[in-house]
């Protein structure tokens, strides 16, 4: 049940703080050159450097950094781990650039950066290589009594080479021992000297060699633009975490997730060993369209309308997608190695269009749960994040206004708002959306740097739904998830269900493109830009949603909590505070939750929650899941991680045949997609050649999931007895067969 966590690090920068890359590559044979900044760099530096100290709400002045503590975390962006600098290198990066970061940030000055990053980039390899030869060769034991500590973040720097070559030994060790493991099957032997445990160790020892190869090879694949957002992010989140310099290809990435489309043929695609593999084709795109590629389908050479094809293996995947990119309506070739006759190849003639991305958009489902009086109906709706456009691309707001409308067709009673992913978007789309809940009122108030305050109100008294509204959350919601379930509950038009408390994040970024000077505006219309924070913004109330976020009237016990992902454990967040709340009279006719409902609403959970089998079962899982996430040494001896494996994969297989038990209690549903979506899966099926139906009808048939949603299925229930106390009804807190049996 572990959820995603968040990273917080700049993307360039992902495949080099994980030991184990998720990216293939092949081994590249170039010398570690180093890597110097563009004359464009030292321009985008100094501005970035003014656009801060301008626009930043603290104010922030670069003669208030301090450099020790910056150096201490740009190095830590390298070497999260102290796997390659020594106590020596960080008094001596200290000591040389320490006196004079201030002033080179001024000059727009990359060099300490760069300087450091290059004698990373040379440890690294060397240390890689050596690790290479050393996996391959006799030098691992894995019968010994030593352990590893997983979590060096927090350890102190190694004094000497000599202490790390220690640390690199149980590394290789500790990785070629997990590598083992995970080939092994449940009914392995401990003894190490059985012929198939040996070889199994051997297969094992060539894939971290491989690994190991990858791993260069993409240190080596990196940057100068790499290093100065790496370098340029680490200034800007000393100021607070969310502040960022995007140089242009992070720019371009943004925009794309932000407005849902992006120009492009369709496919997403993945380095495997080298070859740029086609994974998926996106539905309704040329790709698609083209009837001419397949899922596993390898890229070889990539061309334009009519230039000269350009060999694309072992090159690096962002520079393929760069080739195969490109304006709408023009022309891109592809020679291809087809999956279905590999020893063949072909060419394929794409015209790029402009790309929805519709797995990103709101999506609802409607769910029947049954009581004695009668079934309930009711609908859920999942926003991932409030999307938005300036032109006729989709709003978060619309179409979650076409999903209300689509379920009070199908009868819904109540509605779950399931903001639970949703790590947020435009402010304009929270404000917008909140009002189709309320008929008009104050939605958040804004505070910029300037100290003045200015409060955001929906006046539109349009209402999209007015019936028994629920905001389920975690604390993976954010931004203006948050604005939307606080300004909902201080008008106390939604019960929050969820965590403890959100993410906490109360503070406002705006994109600013960089200004070229007039030497340089010339040599591209693209711009790279500066994500800076620039307000923070309140509830109604008054209070922030900064650091404490937004607390649930009905919590459910979760992993998220004990987990390092809320606004409070980042580095540098802004502090909580609180402002005058809005005078507002809510209209008479508005739908508000009662008090005394809530505390019924409170206690009937609760009680299911002490007593139902999920509930049981979802304490325990977290029990063992924290135990497991707590437990920061591991030994290196194999025999003894077989029998913990064992042992391990034991608990699991109980817990994971207790939660599939559960299937058979989720509610029957039916889903309801969007009309582009819909759209979009008709064009599908049309470039498949295969036979449209419609398959959404209003009274199409409920089915059961293949899972049981616990957080979710206890949402229903809620809601399930809100309904039942707005008619009247008495609901005992000793029988659970209302609504809910177990």
């Amino acid at each position: 049940m572990k959820p995603p966590q968040k990273n917080y690090y700049p993307k360039a920068l992902l495949v080099l703080i994980a030991f184990i890359l998720p990216i293939d590559f092949a081994l590249c044979q170039n010398d570690a050159e180093a890597i110097e900044p563009s004359a464009l760099m030292k321009h985008e530096a100094r501005w970035l450097v003014q656009a801060l100290e301008q626009a930043h709400f603290s104010k922030v002045s670069i003669e208030k950094l301090d450099p020790k503590d910056f150096l201490a975390s740009f190095v830590k962006k390298l070497d999260k781990q102290k796997l390659y600098f020594t106590k020596q290198d960080i008094d001596r990066f200290n000591k040389d650039y320490s006196p004079t970061l201030i002033t080179f940030f001024k000059q727009g000055n990359l060099f300490p950066g760069f300087e450091i990053y290059n004698e990373y980039k040379k440890r690294s390899v060397k240390r890689l290589d050596w690790a290479i030869s050393w996996v391959s060769g006799s030098g691992v034991k894995l019968d010994t009594n030593e352990t590893y500590n997983t979590d060096r973040e927090h350890a102190n720097w190694c004094s000497s080479d000599e202490e790390l070559d220690k640390q690199w030994k149980k590394l290789v060790s500790f990785e070629l021992l997990n590598e083992t493991l995970s080939q092994l099957d449940s009914n392995a032997s401990e003894s190490l000297d059985t012929p198939e445990l040996q070889k199994i160790i051997e297969e094992s020892a060539e894939r971290i060699s491989s690994r190991y190869k990858r791993w260069k090879k993409n240190i080596l694949d990196f940057e100068a633009i790499d290093i100065q957002e790496l370098y340029l992010t680490t200034l800007t989140q000393m100021f607070d975490p969310h502040t960022t310099f995007m140089n242009i290809k992070e720019k371009e990435k943004f925009d794309q997730q932000m407005n849902n489309e992006f120009v492009g043929i369709g496919a997403v695609l993945r380095d495997e060993d080298g070859f740029c593999t086609i994974k998926e084709l996106l539905p309704g795109g040329p790709a698609e369209g083209s009837r001419e590629l397949e899922p596993e389908d390898i890229i070889l050479k990539v061309a334009q309308a009519e230039g000269d094809f350009v060999d694309v293996v072992d090159m690096k995947l962002a520079k393929i997608v760069e080739l195969i990119k490109g304006p709408k309506d023009t022309l891109v070739r592809l020679e291809i190695k087809p999956v279905k006759d590999p020893s063949n190849t072909k060419v394929v003639r794409i015209v790029r269009d402009k790309i929805k991305l519709t797995a990103n958009l709101a999506s609802a489902s409607l769910h029947e749960m049954p009581c004695e009086e009668g079934n309930r109906l009711i609908g859920r709706i999942e926003l991932p994040s409030f999307y938005g456009s300036s032109g006729n691309g989709p709003k978060a707001t619309d179409d979650v206004e076409e999903l209300i409308n689509e379920l009070k067709k199908q009868g819904a009673e109540g509605i779950i708002l399931d903001l639970r992913r949703n790590g947020g978007g435009y402010l304009s789309e929270a404000v917008n959306l909140a009002g189709l809940f309320i008929s008009r009122g104050p939605v958040v108030q804004v505070k910029s740097t300037d100290g003045k305050i200015r409060k955001k109100f929906d006046f539109n008294p349009k209402i999209g739904w007015d019936g028994p509204l629920i905001v389920l959350v975690s604390r993976y919601s954010a931004s203006a998830s948050e604005i939307v379930a606080g300004a909902l509950q201080n008008h106390k038009r939604a019960i929050i269900v969820g965590d403890e408390t959100t993410h906490g994040k109360g503070t406002v970024q705006s994109l600013i493109p960089m200004n070229l000077p007039v030497h340089l505006a010339g040599t591209s219309k693209k711009r790279s830009a500066a994500k800076i924070t620039i307000q923070k913004y309140y509830l109604p109330s008054g209070g922030s949603t900064q650091i404490e976020g937004v607390k649930s009237d009905i919590t459910m016990d979760t992993i998220n909590m004990h987990l390092p992902i809320g606004e409070s454990d980042l580095d540098n967040a802004l502090a909580w505070d609180q402002i005058p709340a809005v005078n507002f009279r809510r209209p008479k006719e508005e739908f508000v939750y009662d008090k005394d409902n809530l505390d019924k609403l409170r206690e009937l959970s609760q009680t299911r929650q002490e007593k139902l089998s999920e509930f049981l079962y979802l304490k325990e899982n977290i029990d063992w899941f924290r135990k497991k996430r707590e437990t920061k040494t591991m030994s290196l001896n194999l025999p003894e991680r077989i029998a913990q494996k064992k042992n391990d994969e034991k608990v699991s297989e109980e817990l994971q045949k207790t939660f599939k038990s559960f299937a058979e209690k989720a509610f029957p549903l039916r889903k309801t997609s969007l009309q582009v979506v819909k759209d979009q899966a008709r064009r599908s099926l049309e470039a498949r050649g295969e036979e449209v139906t419609d398959d959404e009808s209003p009274k199409g048939k409920m089915e059961k999931p293949n899972e049981l949603d616990i957080r979710l299925h206890e949402s229903v229930r809620i809601m399930a007895d809100w309904l039942e106390l707005l008619e009247g009804k008495e609901i005992s807190l000793k029988d659970l067969t209302l609504p809910a049996k177990d």
